[in-house]
């Protein structure tokens, strides 16, 4: 067990864990993948290799596990960030477009998820997906009260929440892909168009 650096074992390990988290998202960041060296990490984090084991199973858990502790908060923060008072269609557009934004310049998460996700095992998937299940709800709850309201077409079950994924995605991938060749106003105004009119009631 390594060194002590704390009053208690439970705080020790609380830090070492944080320490692993941490090294994660900075490698992470400068490699711009999730293929990073479990020895990189644990010897960024200032442990041995195989303290690494003691915390995380392997590289899929602690990339699920950065996602776990990071995202939450940021969806929380994005649907704060949205004005409750606009209309129904304009608060769905707005966030969407936000986590585009989010998606794109975010180096680690966004990395995490426009690129990585897919290629994890169904675990970590699930946890990744688990973490922004706040966001999907919001967009689910806000498309309902539009149906209801008229304001958006009632599409099939799931589709809707496809469709608003799919063009979130594509928005940040775009982003991504094309540096400063494109404007990222201008990606980001044009998802929130697209997932209006698109959505829109053809009434």
């Amino acid at each position: 067990m390594p060194r002590i650096r704390a009053n208690s074992i439970d705080e020790h390990k609380a830090l070492t864990r944080r320490a692993l988290l941490d090294a994660a998202r900075q490698l992470i960041g400068q490699a711009g993948s999730v293929d990073v060296s479990l020895a990189d990490v644990a010897y960024a984090a200032g442990v041995g290799r195989t303290t690494f084991y003691d915390y995380f199973s392997d590289r899929e858990d602690v990339v699920a596990a950065l996602v776990e502790e990071e995202l939450p908060q940021v969806v929380e923060d994005l649907i704060a960030s949205v004005d409750s008072e606009l209309p129904i269609g304009e608060r769905l557009g707005e966030l969407a477009s936000r986590m585009v934004e989010f998606v794109a310049a975010d180096p680690v998460l966004g990395v995490i998820l426009h690129r990585e996700a897919g290629r994890l095992g169904a675990d970590a998937q699930e946890r990744i997906a688990t973490s922004h299940s706040h966001l999907a709800a919001e967009m689910a709850d806000l498309y309902r009260a539009g149906v209801a309201d008229g304001v958006f077409r009632p599409l099939p079950p799931g589709l809707a929440g496809m469709l608003i994924q799919d063009s979130i995605m594509a928005g940040a991938r775009l982003l991504i892909a094309a540096g400063d060749v494109v404007d990222t106003g201008e990606v980001t105004e044009a998802v929130k168009v697209f997932l209006v009119s698109g959505l829109g009631s053809a009434g």
